[in-house]
C-alpha cells in the first residue's frame, strides 16, 4: 500500500470557535474574577504588516508589576473567558500574552478559515514578540483548548527560537482526521464550497452561525475606538468556521481561493518529524468522550510528551449526568508543573514521557493510571455471526444481513463526536441498526485502546456510510455507549501513516475514493474512538451497525436516496472485530 500523509449541539459547536473554552478544574471557571495584574494592550505587526491585538498581563507583587524578566505564555484569548486560570499562571511566576486572532476582535486582517497557517504565522509573530521585551526571560510557552489548542500544535511546526514548551487541550494534531472528515464522513456541517472572499457579517471570524462573540476589545492607545471600527470593517467578509474546508473534500483538494490544500497544510501531523525533532515539550490534555482522542494518543507515541486523558467531552468536562467518581484533575496545576521544567529548570520529571488516564467503571480508587506509554493488551476477535451473535470462532458460512434503509437515531438524535457521554438506554434506539451479541462475560474485562471493525458489505448504492457503535449490555438490558467508528465506503482504501503506527488510516485523496459498485462485496476496516473501559462481571458486548443516524448532511454524494446497506458473514466475506482487551 502507498503512504502518504499530508451544527451538531450548538453550545458544543459554539466551543469549538469561542477562545475561552477551558481545560481547567470547575471552580476556575469563573470569568468574572478581576486579574491582580499590571495590563497594558497595544497593537503589533504580524509578519505581512497585519496589526494583531495583544494584552499584556504582568504579576504584581506588593502591589508593584513585577520587573525580573520570566517566561511567557502567550494565548490567542482577549475575551478574559479564562482570567481565573491565568491569575494562577501570573501567581505562579509567568507574564501572560493573549491576541486577538486575525481578522477577530480587535485584531484587523480577515479570516480565511479555522486555524490555518495564518493563524500560525500570526502566532510566531507575536510569540517572537513576546521574546523580545523587557519583561521576557526569553522562554514562550502556550496554552489553550480546542481552536486554541488547535493552533500550539501549528506553530510549534514553525520552531519559534523561544517556544519551549505547549500545552494543546482537547484539540488533535491530527485535525483533519479528527475534526473535519473521519474516515471520509463529515464530523461537523460545513459549506459546500469553501469561503473564496464573501462578505456574510453574520458569519465571519470563522465563528460558528448560532454563535456571538464577545464584544471586541480596544487596545489601549484607542480610547475613542477609531482604529477598533476600522479592524471590525476588514472583519466583514471573514470565513465561516472551517471555512478553508468544503464538504465531502478529498484530503488532497485544492483551495483554489487560498491556493493551498488545507486539510495537509493545516493539520500539524503533516510535518509530524519536525514536531518529533524540535525539542517542545508538548503535554496534551484530553477527554475519552471527544473527538480528538485518536490523534492525542498518536502524538504522545511519536514525540514522548505527556497526555492526560480524563472522562470528558470537549472542553475538558465531566456531565454531571455521569455521576462519576474522582473525574476532575487540577489541570492548571498539572500544566504549571510542566512549564516549570521547560521554562525554569525545575527537575520535577515532567520531561519524561507519561500517559494519565481515566478508566470508566473502574474499582473505587483505580479510576487513575500512569504509565510511561499506553499499554498494549491482547487482541480478541470476534466474528459476526447468524442470529445477531458476536463469535469467538469465525464461521464456516452464514447468510448476509440486510439493513433496510433508515438508520438509527444515536443519542436520542442529539449525537456529536465532541460529546459522546451519552447515559440513554440503548435498547430502545438500537432499532435501525444490526445487532450481534456476545455470551455474558463471567469476570469482569477491561478494554484499553483502540476496537477495529473489520466488515465486509454491499448496498443498493454506489456509497453508503457505515456507523458502528459497540455496547455495554447489562444483566437486566440495560445498553450502555462504550465507544463507535465510522467510515465511508468509498473512503476504504488503506495507507501506512509514514511513522510506526498500528491505525487503520484512510489516506482519502482524490485517486483513493473509489465507488461501490452496488451489490457486491467490499471490505472495510475501521477504527473506533479509543477508550479505557471496564465491562463488569455478568454483562456482555453488543455492536450495532447501521447505515445512518440521522444527520443530512452526512450523506454521501454518490448515493441518490438512503441506503439498503449488507453486512456480509461467513468463511469468504467474514466480518470481525477486534478488542484490546484483558481481565483487569
Amino acid at each position: 500500500m502507498k503512504s502518504g500523509f499530508g451544527a451538531t449541539i450548538s453550545a458544543i459547536a459554539a466551543a469549538i470557535a469561542v477562545t475561552g473554552c477551558t481545560t481547567m478544574e470547575k471552580e476556575n471557571q469563573n470569568s468574572a474574577i478581576a486579574p491582580q495584574d499590571g495590563q497594558s494592550s497595544l497593537y503589533i505587526e504580524s509578519f505581512d504588516g497585519t496589526r494583531i491585538a495583544v494584552t499584556v498581563h504582568r504579576p504584581l507583587k506588593d502591589g508593584r508589576v513585577v520587573e525580573e524578566p520570566l517566561p511567557v505564555i502567550v494565548t490567542q484569548d482577549r475575551t478574559g473567558s479564562s482570567r481565573a486560570n491565568m491569575q494562577r499562571f501570573l501567581d505562579a511566576g509567568y507574564v501572560w500574552v493573549a491576541q486577538d486572532r486575525r481578522g477577530t476582535g480587535a485584531s484587523f486582517g480577515t479570516q480565511t478559515g479555522f486555524v490555518n497557517q495564518l493563524d500560525a504565522r500570526d502566532a510566531k509573530a507575536v510569540i517572537d514578540w513576546a521574546a523580545s521585551q523587557d519583561f521576557s526571560s526569553g522562554k514562550t510557552l502556550a496554552v489553550g483548548c480546542s481552536n486554541q489548542g488547535a493552533w500550539q500544535y501549528l506553530v510549534a511546526t514553525l520552531e519559534p527560537d523561544s517556544l519551549v514548551a505547549i500545552a494543546p487541550a482537547c484539540a488533535s494534531p491530527m485535525l483533519f482526521d479528527d475534526a473535519v472528515a473521519i474516515n471520509g464522513v463529515p464530523m461537523i456541517e460545513t459549506s459546500a464550497k469553501p469561503y473564496a472572499g464573501e462578505c456574510d457579517p453574520s458569519s465571519s471570524g470563522a465563528r460558528p452561525g448560532n454563535f456571538t462573540p464577545p464584544p471586541p476589545v480596544p487596545v489601549d492607545a484607542d480610547p475613542d475606538g477609531s482604529l477598533l471600527k476600522q479592524a471590525r470593517a476588514e472583519q466583514e467578509c471573514g470565513a465561516p468556521m472551517l471555512g478553508q474546508y468544503w464538504l465531502n473534500m478529498p484530503r488532497d483538494g485544492m483551495n483554489e481561493f487560498a491556493g493551498y490544500r488545507p486539510a495537509l497544510a493545516d493539520t500539524a501531523m503533516t510535518k509530524w518529524e519536525t514536531l518529533r525533532d524540535s525539542g517542545i515539550g508538548i503535554l496534551q490534555l484530553g477527554g475519552w468522550y471527544d473527538a480528538a482522542v485518536a490523534g492525542q494518543l498518536e502524538g504522545q507515541a511519536l514525540w514522548n510528551g505527556r497526555l492526560v486523558m480524563g472522562p470528558w467531552v470537549h472542553g475538558n468536562r465531566a456531565p454531571e449526568s455521569l455521576g462519576l467518581r474522582d473525574a476532575d484533575l487540577d489541570l492548571t496545576g498539572i500544566t504549571i508543573d510542566f512549564f516549570d521544567h521547560y521554562a525554569k529548570g525545575k527537575d520535577n520529571g515532567t520531561d519524561r514521557p507519561a500517559i494519565t488516564w481515566y478508566t470508566m467503571n473502574a474499582r473505587t480508587g483505580e479510576e487513575w493510571q500512569t504509565a510511561s506509554q499506553w499499554p498494549d493488551l491482547p487482541r480478541e476477535t470476534l466474528w459476526l455471526a447468524e442470529e445477531g451473535i458476536l463469535a469467538r470462532t469465525k464461521p464456516a458460512f452464514g447468510k448476509a444481513a440486510i439493513l433496510a434503509p433508515g438508520g438509527a437515531r444515536w443519542f436520542d438524535g442529539r449525537y456529536t463526536p465532541l460529546a459522546r457521554a451519552f447515559t440513554g438506554d440503548f435498547s430502545q434506539t438500537n432499532r435501525g441498526s444490526l445487532l450481534f451479541d456476545t455470551q455474558p462475560f463471567e469476570q469482569a474485562r477491561e478494554i484499553a485502546g483502540t476496537v477495529t471493525a473489520d466488515l465486509w458489505i454491499s448496498a443498493d448504492q454506489p456509497d453508503a456510510n457505515v456507523y458502528a457503535m459497540l455496547q455495554d449490555v447489562a444483566p437486566n438490558g440495560t445498553v450502555s455507549y462504550i465507544t463507535d467508528g465510522r467510515i465511508r465506503a468509498s473512503w476504504r482504501a488503506e495507507h501506512q501513516l509514514p511513522w510506526a503506527s498500528k491505525l487503520s488510516w484512510h489516506r482519502g485523496y482524490a485517486e483513493d475514493i473509489q465507488p461501490l459498485v452496488p451489490g457486491e462485496p467490499a471490505r472495510v476496516r475501521f477504527d473506533f474512538s479509543p477508550i479505557s473501559y471496564v465491562l463488569r462481571a455478568g454483562h456482555h458486548l453488543q455492536l450495532a451497525v447501521t447505515s445512518d443516524i440521522g444527520q443530512s448532511y452526512q450523506q454521501p454524494p454518490m448515493a441518490a436516496r438512503p441506503v439498503e446497506l449488507t453486512v456480509h458473514r461467513g468463511s469468504d466475506h467474514a466480518s470481525s472485530i477486534s478488542i484490546p482487551m484483558k481481565a483487569p
